[in-house]
């Protein structure tokens, strides 16, 4: 994922990798998940590889990228929205 405000940010490779994940688990209007119920958070966990204790800080990273908003990270799944800027960059669920 070569977004600009990532690279400026210097993100991670996993941020990046979180990144692209997300914006391949959204609905047309970027709501995570399908239905919007969020993804889960082993679901993430296996498809980044990290461990559950980095994912909030990459959380953190995406927000303050202007990537994501309204992130919610629960022991069970991550609920949020991606940002308008990025929603060109998604690949919707299919309803």
């Amino acid at each position: 994922m070569s977004d600009k405000k990532l690279r400026k940010a210097k993100a991670a490779a996993g941020t990046r990798l979180l990144a692209l994940t997300l914006a391949t688990q959204t609905d047309a209007s970027g709501i995570l998940g399908p239905g919007g119920q969020g993804i889960a958070l082993n679901t993430l966990t296996a498809w980044v590889a990290v461990d559950p204790s980095e994912l909030q800080q990459l959380v953190d990273q995406l927000t303050a990228a202007d990537w994501l908003t309204d992130a919610t990270l629960t022991n069970a799944q991550l609920t949020g929205q991606l940002t308008e800027r990025v929603l060109p960059l998604t690949c919707p669920l299919q309803a």
